[in-house]
């Protein structure tokens, strides 16, 4: 039963991850810190949306934005590095304020016009900081989609530029757990197989469905999405600050 409920909550939420590249995981950073306890769900879930995202490469490989990404992967090495090193330097509820306000910020700056050219060298800082709080709070893929909507980046590559930045990520995040923080991945072997099958399930499924929605409407509800998850990441750190 255990393993059902988190294999139906993958597919789920691997399917808003295909149809919108953010909120699958914070779904999924919830559930496991729930379930598994904070300290194990942190590898796990990078390990799960390690999975999901190399699905997602795999059916949006043609629309991926090569440029964004030869910028993003830079500086992502040293900055999940960096962020393995200062784990428990940083308090996560403080960490978690600051980028729910951030992604807020993102919402209400004046947008890009279509043929405005992006900056690139945005996406140099956007892979330092995306690997770096991912060692700490997790959840960065609303953070870097932030930068996409920013940039006015199409529905399908959005989620297929931003599977690559953050399969990136994920990568060198398992890198850093294998190497310095010594999780061990095999005590997990069995679940994890299984919640990699929900994720690609859920990839194909969220694939088929982003048909259906029209640029106006996907914008629309892409900033939604990120507006309740900000706010929600606010709402959740400041309890926590104050209850500490």
């Amino acid at each position: 039963m255990f393993y059902l409920l988190l294999f139906i909550v993958v597919i789920l939420a691997s399917t808003l991850s295909a149809l919108f590249g953010l909120a699958g995981g914070t779904i999924i950073m919830a559930v496991f810190t729930w379930t598994l306890g904070i300290k194990a769900a942190v590898p796990l879930h990078s390990t799960v949306q390690l999975v999901g995202n190399v699905a997602r490469i795999g059916v949006y490989y043609a629309l991926i934005e090569w440029k964004i990404v030869r910028y993003f992967v830079v500086l992502t090495l040293p900055g999940a590095y960096l962020g393995g090193l200062c784990i428990n330097l940083f308090d996560e509820k403080w960490l978690e304020f600051g980028v729910g306000f951030f992604i807020l910020l993102t919402l209400v700056l004046p947008a890009k016009k279509k043929d405005s050219e992006t900056n690139y060298k945005n996406f140099v800082l956007l892979g330092f900081l995306s690997s770096f709080l991912g060692m700490i709070v997790a959840v960065s893929g609303p953070f870097i989609a932030s930068f996409f909507v920013m940039n006015r980046i199409t529905k399908e590559k959005l989620i297929a530029t931003k599977s690559v930045c953050q399969g990136i990520t994920q990568i060198v995040k398992l890198i850093v757990f294998v190497s310095i923080v010594h999780f061990s991945f095999e005590k997990y072997g069995g679940l994890l197989f299984w919640l990699s099958v929900a994720a690609i399930v859920g990839t194909f499924l969220g694939r088929y469905l982003i048909n259906f929605l029209n640029e106006k409407t996907y914008n629309q509800l892409n900033n939604w999405l990120l507006f309740v998850i900000a706010s929600a990441m606010i709402v959740v750190a400041f309890i926590k600050i104050l209850q500490s």
